[in-house]
């Protein structure tokens, strides 16, 4: 029977880092997204692939599509989530599934996990109005809620998420220098 807590599956975690502990090149993964320019100020993102030591690790039925905009004022439609909001989103999803998976581990039943994230601008920058203005967020802000079940203490629930303050990857990429690359293709 497996081992689920939280809706995490334990058993999956612990075969992960049996895997890494027998081969450490398992633990060099590389996430993929790729876009297709849809007119205007849409995109139709794909996300297919996970690598793990070269290797795709992502069954073909797991192909996910996601479309992106920006709001009318931007010059989109307001169809679609933009960036910002996607990396917003981005956050939402790892706060909550680190904490339900660091409260799995730490033996925290939880009743609700609610995350909500601000990300504040002043687009004097983005709109090339202002060069002394930044190009992106001035700061960023998130409150998360939670409950615990079966007599979950205070304690417990603030481990769970002071644990994955230290540990979110989306919150160490936003809030940590990253070395990004560019490379363009002019196509005849």
């Amino acid at each position: 029977m497996a081992n689920i807590v939280n809706g995490v599956d334990l058993d999956n975690i612990q075969s992960l880092v049996g895997a890494i502990q027998g081969d450490p090149a398992i633990a060099k993964v590389q996430f993929q997204a790729k876009s297709e320019w849809k007119g205007g100020t849409k995109a139709s993102v794909t996300v297919s692939e996970l690598f793990s030591n070269g290797q795709n690790i992502r069954s073909e039925a797991s192909k996910f599509h996601l479309m992106v905009d920006e709001p009318a004022v931007l010059g989109g439609t307001d169809e679609h989530p933009n960036p910002v909001e996607y990396l917003a989103s981005a956050l939402c999803g790892c706060l909550t599934a680190g904490i339900a998976t660091n409260a799995a581990l730490f033996g925290t039943e939880l009743e609700k996990i609610n995350v909500e994230v601000q990300v504040n601008f002043d687009i004097h920058g983005v709109l090339g109005l202002d060069r002394s203005k930044p190009n992106g967020p001035l700061d960023l802000h998130y409150k998360v809620t939670l409950k615990g079940k079966n007599g979950a203490s205070k304690e417990q629930l603030i481990k769970s998420k002071e644990t994955l303050d230290k540990k979110s990857p989306i919150k160490n990429t936003i809030e940590l220098p990253l070395r990004v690359t560019t490379e363009v293709v002019i196509e005849e």
